[in-house]
């Protein structure tokens, strides 16, 4: 009986054989720093509006007869958390984070940490042309709506690293070129007053309140809320069109005039000078309801010998830096 010789043959692939080598990989054009542009000019702490920021960067190689496989990763920056990424000034902070697509689905993390499509990917095809180039966007966004003070200098995340790595993200990649960028956001001072009815919250639409007293009578009380709301130092200034005086509607001719006393805030305000004239002053940083300040007026002692009539005073409030 005679006996075959079987021989097997065993071919074992090994996936990094897959991957072509990538040659000459490296970052093109890439911002060094980008900076949030919001709906005015930088950013609006009371603005409920998100503005997405657009970083577009570039990858180069060359030709190689093959394939080349890479993909993107970003540092998680000064916060050490990739999921909550930090801009800074000296005292004070503002979240942020990057993302890998425009729908803010993936944050785009650094290599230890990335999962599949927290990287962004991208290919070279077998090409005659020498030199390739893609190009490659993320987008970034603050947080809406962190009340934090207005700063000379902009608010920053300097220690990011875009790291370009050749393979693919879960077969042992190479790191092949770095770049770093910082992304900035300059606080906007924002200072608003409204003018509500007592209790009511800040809104930025009513700006005048109309006081009607009906039939006058001495000692009468009418009021209103004064709500400011601001990231930076303010004072508030009150002025009197007539001098703290109501005066009648067919004045000069007709020459009577009702007075009447304002108390704001719990104090007492003389605006009889026809000047405008400060009332209070804040520091730091208000909610983005705003503070509330009450302010009452009292009409004086009637003599009852006025001439029947409408009588009126115009007073304008207004708020500005400090």
């Amino acid at each position: 009986m005679k006996h075959g010789i079987m021989l097997f043959l065993l071919i074992l692939l090994s996936p990094y054989e897959a991957q072509a080598l990538c040659v000459n990989l490296a970052f093109g054009d890439a911002p060094s720093i980008s900076t949030f542009v919001g709906g005015s000019a930088g950013y609006a702490v009371y603005d409920p509006q998100e503005y997405l920021q657009t970083v577009s960067f570039e990858v180069r190689g060359e030709a190689t007869g093959a394939t080349c496989e890479y993909f993107v990763t970003l540092s998680e920056g000064q916060s050490g958390n990739a999921n909550q990424r930090t801009l800074s000034e000296t005292t004070n902070t503002l979240n942020y984070n990057v993302y890998v697509d425009s729908g803010k689905k993936s944050v785009l993390k650094p290599l230890l940490t990335a999962a599949p499509g927290e990287v962004i990917t991208g290919s070279f095809p077998v090409a005659i042309a020498l030199t390739q180039t893609n190009k490659h966007e993320f987008f970034w966004t603050v947080n809406p709506q962190q009340i934090v003070p207005t700063s000379t200098m902009p608010y920053v995340d300097s220690n990011l690293t875009l790291g370009l790595y050749s393979g693919l993200l879960s077969l042992s990649p190479t790191l092949v070129d770095t770049k770093t960028i910082t992304l900035q956001a300059h606080v906007d001072s924002s200072i608003d007053v409204s003018l509500v009815e007592s209790g009511k919250p800040f809104d930025i639409g009513e700006t005048a309140q109309l006081v009607n007293f009906g039939i006058l009578e001495s000692g009468a009380e009418r009021g209103f809320d004064v709500v400011v709301r601001s990231n930076s130092g303010y004072k508030v200034t009150m002025q009197s069109q007539n001098h703290q005086l109501m005066l009648h509607s067919l004045s000069p001719r007709v020459a009577d005039t009702v007075a009447y006393s304002v108390i704001f805030n719990g104090g007492g305000v003389d605006l009889s000078t026809g000047a405008a004239e400060q009332v209070i002053s804040g520091t730091g940083t208000t909610p983005a309801t705003g503070a509330t300040f009450p302010i009452e007026f009292t009409i004086g002692t009637l003599s009852g010998k006025e001439p029947a009539g409408s009588y009126s005073d115009i007073i304008n409030v207004e708020v500005i830096a400090n």
